[in-house]
């Protein structure tokens, strides 16, 4: 698809699919500036159809932080192939993330069409079913085991605390880019009171999957 044009959303299909608790899903290899903005207003029509459009700037930031980290973790994987380093290899992941960063953003081209050629893909599933609205990120490039125990052990510490800064603080990890976004993730479904339980990452053979789970009658807190 071109950047130039803009994806037309159909409203009505979103509504129907909405009213007869058929998923809605969104699929990209590339995330494109027009896939984030259709992205925003099928969140936005949906939000509206539930009537829970005060957790709309909060559910756009949740969804913007899991779609960016699994569009990171795809193209770590073609960085890593195209540099003949073994994920699950210790040295190799030290190697490679020591580069990872500044080598896909001066060339993100390559590696964007890299992940399209391979067919690593970003997947947004929106459901409303017996009141209750889920909200999931795949990607087809499923986590290693030490990739989720990092990702684990920070929404643990994460939900210690009510406040961005004082996690900042104390979780402060140039390591791993993803990390702030989550735990800022996490303090702002606490803020709008949800339980710890309501968010979590979890993968199986194929694929990670970020997931949020909220009531659809929801009060935010004050």
């Amino acid at each position: 698809m071109s950047d130039v044009s803009e994806i037309v959303v159909d409203v009505n299909k979103v509504n129907q699919a909405i009213k007869m608790e058929v998923p809605l899903i969104m699929t990209t290899y590339t995330l494109p500036r027009k896939v984030e903005h259709y992205i925003e207003q099928v969140v936005g029509i949906f939000l509206e159809y539930v009537k829970q459009t005060r957790l709309k700037d909060n559910v756009i930031y949740c969804i913007q932080e899991l779609v960016v980290n699994a569009k990171k973790a795809n193209t770590k994987r073609v960085y890593f192939t195209d540099k003949g380093l073994d994920l699950h290899d210790k040295d190799d992941y030290n190697r490679g993330m020591s580069t990872f960063k500044d080598e896909t953003l001066n060339n993100i081209n390559h590696y964007l069409e890299l992940q399209r050629q391979q067919g690593l893909y970003i997947k947004l599933i929106l459901h409303l079913k017996n009141n209750i609205i889920t909200i999931e990120v795949r990607n087809n490039a499923t986590m290693t085991k030490e990739e989720l125990e990092r990702v684990r052990n920070r929404l643990i510490k994460a939900r210690e605390y009510d406040e961005m800064e004082e996690a900042i603080i104390h979780l402060l990890d140039d390591s791993e880019g993803a990390g702030l976004g989550l735990v800022m993730l996490v303090i702002m479904l606490k803020k709008l009171g949800l339980e710890a339980d309501a968010f979590d990452i979890l993968k199986n053979d194929s694929e990670t999957v970020a997931r949020i789970v909220i009531p659809k009658d929801l009060k935010k807190a004050s």
